[in-house]
């Protein structure tokens, strides 16, 4: 479970760490992930993890664009390759923790204020295989983030 908050921080941040202009505004912005796992033999705390809707709502500027720009654009744990970038949108291949899980991101920019993507990934957790499909609409509320952190996403559903 813990591979799957990495990977979905991962999709909201990753949105903003592109080597050019930001491709929307900075803002407030919020992300609806939905997400369902299957496999064989899932174990008894994951079953039943039907259709889950997580919303995000995160706090982009233009400082913290610079330093995602800056910054090594992998993590401790997850290492992406085959990256494309397309004048409206962005796809790469996910590998984490010495492959215990891989998969497949992309994200279509709509427009300034407006975003979708999805992402496949397959995963062993316990020796029991599973996968998780997840999908994702994400748009901009406005300039001011309010109490919302550009460093801290904040869960709001």
């Amino acid at each position: 479970m813990k591979i799957l908050f990495v990977v979905g921080a991962s999709m909201v941040a990753a949105m903003f760490q592109m080597p050019a202009a930001p491709p929307v505004k900075m803002g407030l912005w919020e992300s609806s992930v939905t997400s369902k796992m299957s496999g064989e033999g899932l174990p008894p705390q994951m079953a039943g993890m039907g259709n889950r809707i997580t919303k995000v709502h995160s706090c982009y500027t233009p400082e913290s664009y610079a330093k995602a720009m800056a910054s090594n654009q992998q993590s401790k744990d997850c290492v992406r390759s085959n990256e494309v970038w397309g004048a409206k949108s962005w796809s790469f291949d996910l590998s984490c923790r010495g492959g215990q899980a891989s998969g497949h991101f992309e994200l279509a920019f709509d427009d300034t204020e407006n975003a979708h993507g999805s992402m496949h990934m397959n995963m062993n957790a316990g020796g029991h295989a599973m996968q998780s499909d997840s999908t994702m609409k994400m748009h901009y509320l406005g300039a001011d983030c309010g109490n919302v952190s550009p460093d801290k996403p904040v869960v709001v559903q």
